[in-house]
């Protein structure tokens, strides 16, 4: 019989010839193979990278184009894959580390890897040069940086923080905290139903709408409802929808109003002893925008004394699926939140999501506003 070509070359030979770069880790995350387009992709000879860690950051260093390092066992598409059991491609481009210094932009792709017995041994990993596209990105990041509230201030008796962690380099999320006058706090959040740069589109309709109905009303029920009638004249189309809720706080008073559009409802803490006990939640049930132009919203009041804190997030953080197969849900945030000491409550909460979550990369986006008396 004619010798098969798979008995004409080994299985590393194989491996060498891809197109793609690829490296494959033990159970412990260490490298144990390096083919040569990764040689070629980041400059890193074989010789150089097996034996590493994969969390390595003098090696891979792979981080987000937000800047999040993703060489973390929290964080890191291998790490989880291995632990979760599941593959697939991570949704956003990654900076990867080059011997030359100059940040190479990768997609990548995981997969565990099974033993006889099927215990994971190890992962393998795929990645591929986008420079390009990177660079078409980064005009879309940087006008959706402009239009979010991406750091917190304090200013007029009241510390915002914010939480912006999209799935994708560009989210579909979007959130925003302003003063209309020298005492009137406006804080909103928005999910629109996809993810990526159509989405994101979405959310820019909703702020420019959400300001200039602010121009018209003040009550955040009725700005709701003119913000869903212009965006049903002006974007709306079958199955695009926006999910949002609003909070308007009169600092000088520590009184306020919340509305919401099928979006998860807030949430009020108080400050017991080290941590924080949930005292009230702000549960106001109505359509998402877009759905139907007769829709009416709906505002519950609320107050944020001293000590209390108002917390809003979207359900990628709600949602976000954990082990055992249960969501993070509102329970999680309370636990959390109880039990917390620290001063950066917003990133806590994020690394307590990602801790939690299955899977090789979040599956949703992620943000969250908090606001409490300064």
């Amino acid at each position: 019989m004619e010798a098969s070509i798979l008995s004409e070359i080994t299985f590393p030979e194989f491996l060498d010839q891809v197109q793609d770069g690829l490296f494959m880790v033990d159970a412990g995350g260490a490298i144990v193979f390096w083919n040569r387009a990764a040689e070629e992709l980041t400059g890193f000879p074989a010789s150089a990278a097996v034996g590493r860690s994969c969390l390595d950051r003098g090696l891979l260093d792979h981080r987000t184009v937000h800047g999040e390092s993703l060489c973390t066992a929290e964080a890191s598409p291998l790490i989880r894959c291995m632990k979760s059991g599941v593959g697939g491609s991570v949704p956003h481009l990654i900076l990867a580390a080059t011997a030359s210094g100059r940040p190479l932009p990768i997609s990548l792709s995981v997969s565990p890897l099974h033993g006889a017995d099927g215990a994971v041994t190890g992962a393998v990993a795929l990645f591929r040069g986008m420079r390009e596209e990177y660079q078409q990105r980064q005009l879309a990041i940087e006008i959706q940086k402009r239009t979010i509230t991406s750091r917190g201030f304090v200013r007029n008796g009241v510390s915002v923080q914010t939480l912006f962690a999209p799935a994708d380099e560009i989210g579909g999320d979007f959130l925003e905290a302003f003063f209309l006058d020298d005492h009137t706090l406006v804080a909103t959040l928005a999910d629109a139903t996809g993810h990526g740069i159509s989405a994101s589109l979405f959310t820019m309709v909703y702020k420019t709408l959400l300001h200039a109905s602010f121009g018209q009303a003040r009550m955040p029920a009725t700005v709701l409802e003119r913000v869903n009638t212009g965006f049903l004249e002006t974007a709306g189309m079958d199955g695009y929808y926006i999910g949002a809720c609003l909070a308007s706080l009169d600092t000088a008073t520590g009184r306020g109003q919340f509305a919401a559009a099928g979006h998860p409802h807030g949430l009020i803490f108080r400050r017991e002893g080290p941590g924080y006990r949930l005292r009230k939640e702000l549960e106001v049930h109505a359509p998402m925008l877009g759905m139907a132009e007769e829709a009416r919203f709906r505002q519950v009041p609320f107050e944020l004394p001293p000590g209390d804190l108002l917390l809003m997030a979207t359900d990628g953080i709600v949602e976000s699926p954990c082990d055992g197969g249960g969501q993070f849900g509102v329970e999680g945030i309370v636990a959390f939140v109880g039990g917390y000491r620290g001063t950066a409550l917003l990133d806590g909460l994020l690394g307590e999501v990602r801790r939690r979550s299955t899977g090789t990369s979040p599956v949703d986006d992620i943000s969250a506003v908090l606001v409490a008396p300064a």
